[in-house]
């Protein structure tokens, strides 16, 4: 549909250029620094058309190109800050882990001594009580 009203537009276009042409054939005298020089009017309007274009495009290829640049820049800059949270999260994870590695131990040897413990206190009331 996008492509139909460009197509609609760029003819309606071209008829105002068809028409602008055909009514604008008279010189008119065009002032350069240097020179003057006498033009048809239609070949004056053309041309400042065509250069108003050329600067639109120029102005907008560049606008795209800043963007573009910016939005590459942002994207790694995105990806490396994911790539450093990421290394972040698993440098965490190992120390956790051998926290966790330590306490687990800590907690088995101090299960180990309760038993001894029990043990020891169960010999003597038992040797108490004989």
């Amino acid at each position: 549909m996008k492509k139909q009203w460009s197509f609609v537009g760029a003819f309606i276009l071209l008829f105002i250029g068809a028409v602008l042409s055909v009514l604008n054939v008279d010189p008119v005298p065009v002032n350069f620094y240097f020179a003057t020089y006498e033009w048809p009017l239609i070949i004056v309007i053309l041309g400042s058309i065509l250069l108003g274009a050329l600067i639109a495009s120029l102005l907008s290829t560049m606008k795209i190109y800043q963007e573009t640049k910016m939005r590459k820049d942002a994207e790694k800059t995105a990806s490396t800050a994911d790539e450093k949270g990421n290394e972040r999260v698993k440098e965490l994870e190992n120390r956790y882990e051998t926290q966790i590695d330590q306490l687990k131990e800590e907690l088995r040897q101090k299960n180990t001594k309760i038993q001894e413990l029990n043990n020891s206190n169960n010999n003597t009331i038992n040797s108490v009580q004989e």
